[in-house]
């Protein structure tokens, strides 16, 4: 069968689907394909997609099978470029909305319209020109930026017209019940590190407390309408991103070993915040999108993160806990700002050495940047992770300046990883919540099957990122020394 290619339809650069494939392509994977909101037609778990693509299933994770000639599995390193089978995958899925591949490519003002056609016009607030003007440097930038294909700048045009439906989404909840903004959201606890500190770890287990609302992956990525408390457990949208999963795990099949992916499990909440490195994080290069967020004035970063606390009180109008909790490192980013939308915040600073970090993290996006383009420049990346790191740093040692002692606390990954239940103490110690014994039986059962799960090791080095130790220690030094201070640890023992 031949798998569906993209073609410039004129001189405009207006892109369509190869018509000879498209209608190879309405299959059963056709009628369950998830593109859009809008659609609502979602990669189904009754249709045997999954055993199409070699998938094993089960009911929270997804590993994809290999043959007996391939490499060894339980090892992990960042992928050098888009395998052919992932380009035919992603082109797939693609070619299956035809209103969308119709759409001048990265053209923001084609997708809005195609997102309010289908779902209704939106009544942009007056806060919205800062949003769609964000949204529009990032197209731009992608458009501009030579390291995309075709298929990865439409890939590109398909993240950003998701952004676009949650957010028509999220507009017209908020003109249909004004009431949102009333939703109480008492001391919110922050969990704030750079990417492998141990925050997803972290996160998980304070999840486990019957008072903490932790968002999960489907209502991040389907927040509309706010989740019900009688159909949390049971809602469709769960069933969606099972269909999602296996998607994902066909594409970068490496991804959930390094990055646990679980249907029931919490998830960070970047999907909520309009904008910030979660953009990059996620795949994106955007070097120009992210010298404009860095160039946002202090008024522009209050009214973003207005925006989220907006987006906070939406998932919470009915489905509500003693205490909001929220994982991200873009929440670094609006320190200076974040204690004028929640006055009681708690914040959580999770450390670990940069020279393992940084690296990690740039592995991790490298699974990621492969649905956008064909091949990874490593030193390119290892040089924006440097970059993301100090600018992130920045912003976190800011905190000591607008929050109170007893508003912050400090965790190291060693002693996270030795004693995660004395660490959860102290933070609740220091914080006031109540460490219930409920809680703390859900949290050492959580340990004792953690403890016996499979594990992946996960490959990488400085050198592969075109970066060397003395550079990051040097990079790193005001922050080292400022942890130091704080905790009394030296994070880089060699």
């Amino acid at each position: 069968m031949q798998i569906a290619s993209f073609r410039p339809s004129d001189d405009r650069g207006e892109w369509r689907v190869n018509a000879a494939m498209a209608s190879t392509l309405m299959t059963p994977v056709a009628a369950a394909a998830r593109l859009s909101a809008g659609a609502r037609a979602v990669l189904r778990s009754n249709v045997p997609f999954a055993s199409m693509l070699g998938i094993s299933r089960s009911q929270d994770s997804i590993s994809m099978r290999r043959g007996p000639d391939d490499p060894d599995e339980t090892i992990v390193v960042a992928p050098r470029q888009r395998s052919p089978e992932a380009a035919q995958l992603l082109t797939r899925m693609l070619s299956l909305d035809r209103e969308f591949c119709a759409r001048r490519v990265l053209d923001v003002d084609q997708l809005l319209d195609l997102a309010q056609e289908r779902l209704g016009a939106a009544p942009f607030g007056a806060d919205s020109a800062l949003h769609l003007e964000g949204i529009r440097c990032l197209a731009e930038a992608v458009g501009r930026d030579g390291a995309y294909d075709d298929l990865g700048r439409y890939m590109a045009s398909h993240y950003i017209y998701g952004w676009i439906e949650r957010y028509v989404q999220f507009e017209q909840d908020l003109a249909e019940v004004p009431d949102i903004v009333e939703v109480s959201v008492a001391r919110p606890l922050f969990l704030i590190g750079f990417g492998r500190t141990g925050s997803t770890f972290l996160h998980h287990l304070l999840a486990l407390d019957p008072r903490a609302r932790a968002p999960r992956l489907w209502e991040l990525q389907e927040p509309s309408p706010p989740p019900r408390p009688e159909t949390y457990q049971t809602d469709p949208r769960i069933g969606r991103l099972r269909a999602q999963s296996e998607f994902r795990a066909a594409v970068m099949p490496d991804l959930h070993k390094i990055h646990e992916f679980a249907l029931h499990a919490p998830e960070e909440c970047q999907l909520m915040m309009w904008h910030g490195p979660q953009h990059m994080i996620l795949g994106l290069r955007s070097p120009d999108y992210w010298q404009w967020f860095r160039h946002l004035d202090r008024s522009q970063l209050e009214l973003l993160e207005a925006a989220y606390k907006r987006q906070v009180q939406h998932l919470q109008l009915f489905h509500r806990g003693g205490h909001w909790l929220s994982k991200s490192l873009a929440h670094a980013h609006f320190l200076p700002v974040l204690f004028n939308s929640f006055p009681d915040a708690r914040i959580v600073r999770l450390h670990r050495d940069p020279c393992q970090i940084i690296p990690a993290l740039a592995s991790l996006i490298a699974q990621l940047q492969i649905s956008y383009t064909p091949r990874i420049d490593f030193h390119d990346l290892g040089r924006r992770m440097l970059e993301l790191f100090e600018q992130s740093m920045e912003r976190m040692m800011q905190a000591d300046d607008v929050a109170s002692s007893d508003q912050v606390v400090d965790v190291l990954f060693d002693d996270l990883t030795r004693d995660p239940a004395a660490t959860i103490r102290r933070i609740y110690t220091t914080f006031g919540y109540d460490f219930s014994p409920e809680f703390e039986t859900r949290m050492r059962r959580h340990l004792q099957t953690a403890s016996d799960g499979r594990r992946f090791k996960h490959v990488y080095t400085l050198e592969q990122f075109g970066l060397s130790h003395a550079e990051v220690m040097a990079r790193s030094e005001a922050y080292l020394a400022w942890v130091e201070r704080r905790t009394g640890a030296n994070l880089c023992r060699s």
